[in-house]
């Protein structure tokens, strides 16, 4: 039993090495003060009219070919307080803020590290999502199958045991995450 808890363990562990690099790189640095905007290039326009709703696109696809922008994609969608409209994926929008009679139009093109922690947040599109909660699941088998493999050990008649020292690190585990999490919040 060991034996395949051992192979899952480390097939699941090389397949999802990219997704585990990128969430602990990802999570790290925005623990530390980054976040999707870092070294993201914000650029504003106005323009002196107000676009009506439904037309965006239609507008942005002409405003941004003369005015050498670029075009997002074109998926429309309005932001939560329902004041602006966005253009755009992920990784590169545009916003359209209605001000005094105009237009003012802000282009947000992020960068790799913000396009990786918009990932990271579930931000970006459904299939990386997906891989995202593949992720979790692996994450869990991998924690079950660790300790099948580690808490466990053949004793002189051949049968698995468990073994105590890896009950009391456990224990200590869980008893030092609470005490930080209480105390965190």
């Amino acid at each position: 039993m060991k034996k395949i808890f051992r192979k899952i363990h480390l097939y699941m562990a090389l397949f999802t090495i990219p997704a585990g690099i990128m969430i602990a790189i990802t999570g790290a640095l925005y623990v530390l003060g980054a976040d999707q905007d870092t070294g993201a290039e914000i650029k504003t326009y106005t323009v002196n009219q107000i676009i009506p709703q439904g037309e965006e696109v239609a507008f942005l696809e002409t405003w941004t070919k003369e005015n050498n922008v670029k075009m997002p994609k074109a998926d429309v969608s309005m932001d939560k307080a329902k004041v602006n409209r966005t253009v755009g994926s992920a990784g590169y929008i545009i916003t359209l803020k209605e001000k005094d009679g105009a237009t003012e139009i802000v282009t947000l093109d992020r960068s790799l590290l913000g396009k990786m922690i918009m990932l990271h947040k579930a931000k970006g599109g459904i299939l990386f999502k997906i891989m995202m909660v593949l992720y979790g699941i692996v994450l869990v088998t991998f924690y079950v199958s660790g300790l099948i493999i580690a808490v466990f050990k053949k004793n002189v008649n051949g049968k698995l045991v468990p073994k105590t020292e890896s009950y009391v690190v456990i224990a200590a585990g869980f008893i030092v995450t609470i005490i930080l999490a209480v105390l965190s919040l």
